[in-house]
């Protein structure tokens, strides 16, 4: 899991309780506890698995294969506007590439 240690406040503890109990801590609503949990953080730490773990009384390990299987979920905070670049096919003949080349020179420029 995460190597950086986060201390969850007794606010924070308690609004990932108050998403598990609004789908009344059933472990079949896994999914949706993570994703209520990752849209008030922002991401999914290891702590905040914990906590999901003891109220749906679902192992972490099965909340962290979750996490990592679906690529919607994150255990790592990201900026506040992601920035994404196509690069299939169509994208890359209409200069998707060279999109991604001038974010990457002025990413390393800052």
């Amino acid at each position: 899991m995460s190597s950086i240690k986060i201390e969850l406040r007794k606010e924070d503890v308690a609004r990932i309780k108050e998403i598990c109990s609004s789908f009344n801590n059933d472990s079949q609503e896994l999914i949706n506890v993570l994703h209520g949990c990752q849209e008030y953080f922002g991401y999914l730490p290891a702590e905040v698995q914990e906590v999901i773990s003891e109220d749906l009384c679902v192992p972490v390990a099965k909340i962290y294969g979750v996490v990592t299987f679906y690529s919607f979920f994150t255990m790592t905070p990201k900026g506040k506007h992601p920035i994404s670049i196509c690069m299939g096919t169509a994208c890359y003949v209409r200069g998707g590439e060279k999109v991604l080349d001038e974010l990457r020179k002025n990413w390393v420029s800052r």
